[in-house]
């Protein structure tokens, strides 16, 4: 019987669906409801709000997305997280079709998956010519328990990373004009889609560039000036105009993360070596940023196929390229301290000390353990290298073998990961009647939404209005993001005492609001008629809107 051949095209494409299906298997995501809800926490808030906030400002004028309408009368807020516009590229199109953010928020994430699988084993495909040891590397790739546990965080699913390394390499091989503008563009979407992976892509390229070094190199870029110097300036247009909003925001706040504050999320060496299968055990708090490892299972793969390699006569240079980049970003996922438990007060300086101290950016890193994904990266290739060898040396390219290991080798990693347990999903409050009557009202206020911050119930008022805001535009001193100026998490402190006073509210005015909106639905039985009772008198404030539970007041 003829074996079946598919082109590598179609089996693209399968991979493609069969890494968006498994998704929700991973997941655990509610099929029948990704319109209403989303993981809980309040990136899904953010990330839906920073994609709306700039398919309305950017036709309207793009020299001014920057200053966004939450955390008035603050300029350039945007730049308080990353700004997404790597991944806005997918939702706008998808928001044309489906006319629900929510849904192409879901819809995204479970790209992500898919996307980023693909990129894998396109890349370990080119590096092996082995389809087997390709697929294997993109499931854990696509699947490892770090890009479950950060589903909801667009940004840091690495999707355009093998895309990257991929065409990182082939323009080292043929400087065509394709693959150097290919080059161009993922190098452009993971700057625009995190740019704190962006800051370690310099080590990856100079790594390789070491590894594919030839004699005639020299010979080579000289050939290829012009192609090198389109390619860096228009790259280096984009990085300046992306990153002067940030520069900015860091001169007017001194914004440079604490060493303290970076220790507190690193996840220390022996998160690396914790399975799924223990991560209930181990991690009780700030689950997502300790939890690292990528499983037994891809340990074992890792140490077989390095040791199966450098055992051979020679060396791939290309194997020691993504050994020495791995390795950095594992002690560079470790904190400015090496340490190898939680229960160390300190320890040895790690290179992100150096980083933190010498070069722009790195400074305004929080949870330094977001680069484990350059290890994963690293490893994955170097674990289709190893089963490429091992197919091919020890059986013999004997396809029943290769396909009963291959099954064996999927059916142990997919159960591991199958223990992730990812964050559940909650449905989402749909904005109220009030959010579409400031819809009509002048731009030129100032609106305080209350109760604000985060309560001890971890119901994230500020992350709620910053949603509802798609529905209005209107500029609200709430704000969920990165990061907060100083004052402006005073004033959220302040007010989250529900003994409010006159005193409180007069703070409220001082900092730059012109309008109150008390959502009293959120505040517990009594405390609306203690605020009507308060501001009846009409010296601080008028009510001029009231809807349910929902009271504006426009202050004097």
């Amino acid at each position: 019987m003829p074996r079946l051949k598919l082109d590598n095209t179609t089996i693209c494409l399968l991979i493609f669906i069969l890494f968006f299906i498994l998704s929700f298997w991973f997941t655990k995501a509610p099929v029948a409801q990704l319109d209403s809800m989303a993981p809980q926490g309040g990136d899904p808030f953010l990330v839906t709000w920073i994609w709306s906030w700039e398919m309305h400002q950017l036709p309207i004028n793009p020299l001014t997305v920057f200053d966004a309408n939450i955390f008035a009368p603050f300029k350039n807020t945007l730049a308080f997280t990353e700004h997404m516009f790597g991944s806005l590229l997918l939702a706008w199109p998808l928001l044309l079709i489906f006319k629900n953010i929510i849904l192409v928020y879901n819809l995204i994430c479970h790209l992500t998956f898919a996307i980023g699988g693909l990129g894998m084993y396109l890349l370990a495909y080119y590096l092996t010519k082995n389809r087997t040891a390709s697929f294997i590397a993109a499931f854990i790739y696509a699947f490892a328990p770090y890009k479950i546990n950060h589903l909801e965080h667009i940004n840091l699913s690495g999707l355009w990373l093998p895309y990257f390394l991929l065409y990182t390499q082939k323009i080292f091989v043929r400087f065509s004009w394709p693959n150097a503008l290919l080059f161009l563009g993922f190098s452009l979407l993971v700057f625009l889609n995190a740019m704190q992976y962006f800051l370690f892509l310099p080590f990856v390229f100079i790594f390789l560039a070491i590894a594919y070094w030839q004699p005639d190199s020299w010979a080579l870029l000289k050939r290829n000036w012009f192609k090198i110097a389109v390619i860096f300036l228009i790259f280096s247009a984009v990085v300046v105009i992306f990153t002067k909003p940030y520069f900015e925001i860091r001169q007017e706040f001194g914004l440079e993360r604490a060493i303290n504050n970076i220790e507190g999320l690193s996840p220390d060496l022996i998160d690396y070596f914790i399975s799924p299968f223990f991560y209930h055990i181990f991690y009780p708090a700030f689950f997502p940023e300790w939890a690292i490892g990528p499983g037994i299972f891809v340990w074992l793969l890792l140490i077989t196929s390095l040791v199966f390699l450098f055992r051979r006569h020679a060396i791939d240079r290309r194997l020691v390229a993504y050994s020495t980049f791995g390795l950095l970003a594992l002690l560079c996922s470790l904190g400015y301290y090496l340490q190898f438990t939680r229960a160390e007060t300190s320890g040895l300086f790690g290179p992100w000390a150096i980083f933190y101290h010498l070069l722009p950016g790195f400074g305004s890193i929080r949870a330094v353990g977001r680069y484990s994904i350059f290890f994963l990266l690293a490893a994955s290739i170097i674990i289709a290298l190893g089963l490429k060898e091992f197919f091919l040396i020890k059986q013999k390219n004997n396809l029943p073998k290769i396909f009963i290991t291959s099954v064996a080798l999927f059916i142990l990693l997919f159960v591991e990961f199958s223990f992730t347990t990812p964050k559940p999903y909650k449905p989402l409050l749909s904005a109220p009647v009030v959010c579409f009557w400031l819809k009509d009202q002048p731009l030129s206020q100032i609106y305080l939404e209350l109760p604000s911050g985060v309560s001890l119930l971890e119901n994230n008022w500020d992350a709620i209005y910053e949603y509802w805001s798609i529905s209005h535009f209107q500029k609200i001193i709430n704000g969920y993001s990165g990061y907060s100026p100083r004052v402006h998490q005073e004033l959220n402190k302040r007010l989250l005492d529900f003994d409010l006073d006159i005193s409180d509210l007069q703070a409220a005015k001082d900092y730059g609001a012109t309008r109150l909106i008390f959502h009293f639905g959120f505040y517990p039985p009594g405390f609306k008629e203690k605020i009507i009772n308060l501001l009846a008198s009409g010296d601080f404030a008028n009510l001029i809107y009231q809807s349910e539970n929902d009271y504006v007041y426009q202050i004097k």
